[in-house]
């Protein structure tokens, strides 16, 4: 067997005996650690053992050699990161001795998902291609699941003299469930300004101090601080007050309110604000088609309008109240109706305006953004409407 044949023949067998201690080691290491094939030469320590989202976390790495060092993470969902060499630190080189990160320039923070995360530092006697920095991002993300990434280091390293050493961390959100409830119910609900959904509701929220505001139309903001601890259970029963709305925390205009109502002869509308008060205009159909001759007749239909006042008598029941007046035109008809000829003056009617009080009276049942009506009229009789709120 010449020198050639004999450098591949001992590739193969390290190669083999490489990929094989990590399957042998698989069952006791995290996916994506390679074990180190001799006492381990380099050593990984962090600040902490649990960190939350958000926190800045510190990496300690002990090397007893000259190297190339190569630290990567894997997320509790398996994403693998490049930590060092990064774009702030490109030069892999290490000397003996610790090393800091974060570097200079950067910091390194705590992500996401919850669950257990693992760092894996690499001391190579070599450089090691597939772990170069990247030169477009300051951290390179490896794209590959944490087993291919094991694979293939297993061939890269089965000729390089090595060592590995690896630390895991607990990713742990503190948090507690707040159970919030309005009266009435459908109230929009705040957290720290962040729209979360409509009452009844439970919210899951970090720990530390929250202000949960409540929100409905028609009724005066609620606002309550308080301290979620880990593991907490809070129940925020919000009573709201009835008030007028005034503009601030639904936007720069006041709620609008518009109805639409029908009667046996006619037809009627209300604009109002926020179902509180509103202005009601309606058409009663009076006009005669066929006057008697020399008596006085409707001209044209009536028109009714009115202020009306909306008043809760409980949840979801109302009262509307209103009074105006009912305006109609009248004309009185000519005595002769027949043989009259066409003149090149015209002859129009006089017309007379009469004013009639008008008063009406109803129940309403709110159906949150929409209500409707069931009403009596003095001039129009029985009316009966829709209603939304905007």
């Amino acid at each position: 067997m010449n020198r050639i044949d004999l450098r591949f023949f001992l590739l193969g067998i390290s190669v083999v005996f490489l990929v094989t201690s990590v399957f042998a080691y698989a069952g006791n290491l995290p996916a994506g650690v390679i074990p180190t094939p001799a006492e381990s030469e380099v050593s990984v320590s962090l600040d902490a053992s649990t960190y939350a989202p958000g926190d800045r976390i510190q990496i300690t790495i002990k090397a007893k050699k000259l190297g190339f060092l190569y630290l990567y993470d894997i997320d509790p969902a398996g994403a693998v990161t490049l930590i060092y060499p990064n774009a702030y630190q490109p030069n892999a080189q290490v000397p003996v001795g610790t090393i800091h990160l974060p570097g200079k320039g950067y910091h390194l923070t705590v992500g996401g998902p919850e669950g257990t995360e693992t760092i894996v530092a690499i001391l190579s006697q070599a450089p090691i291609d597939q772990l170069a920095p990247s030169s477009k991002t300051p951290f390179r993300s490896l794209n590959m699941k944490p087993q291919a990434l094991t694979s293939e280091l297993s061939l890269v390293l089965a000729s390089a003299e090595w060592t590995s050493a690896w630390a895991q961390f607990t990713v742990y959100q503190p948090k507690g469930i707040v159970h919030i409830e309005s009266e009435p119910a459908g109230a929009k609900i705040r957290v720290n300004g962040h729209d979360r959904g409509f009452a009844p509701k439970d919210l899951v929220l970090p720990k530390g101090e929250v202000t949960i505001t409540l929100l409905k139309i028609g009724y005066e903001p609620f606002t309550e601080t308080v301290m979620v601890q880990d593991q907490d259970m809070i129940d925020i029963d919000a009573r709201l007050q009835e008030a007028m709305p005034f503009p601030g925390e639904y936007g720069k205009s006041l709620p609008v309110f518009v109805g639409v109502d029908v009667g046996r002869d006619s037809i009627g509308m209300e604009v109002g604000i926020a179902r509180t008060f509103g202005l009601a205009t309606a058409l009663r159909f009076t006009g005669e088609t066929l006057p008697a001759p020399g008596e006085t007749y409707n001209y044209g239909p009536e028109l009714d309008l009115d202020l009306c006042l909306h008043l809760k008598l409980a949840k979801s029941l109302g009262v509307m109240l209103g009074g105006g007046i009912g305006l109609q035109n009248t004309a009185l008809a000519p005595a002769v109706s027949e043989g009259l000829a066409p003149q090149k003056i015209t002859i129009e009617p006089d017309i007379t305006t009469q004013i009639f009080p008008s008063f009406v009276l109803g129940l309403e049942a709110d159906l949150g953004h929409a209500s409707i009506l069931a009403a009596y009229h003095l001039r129009r009789g029985f009316i009966f409407g829709v209603g939304i709120q905007f």
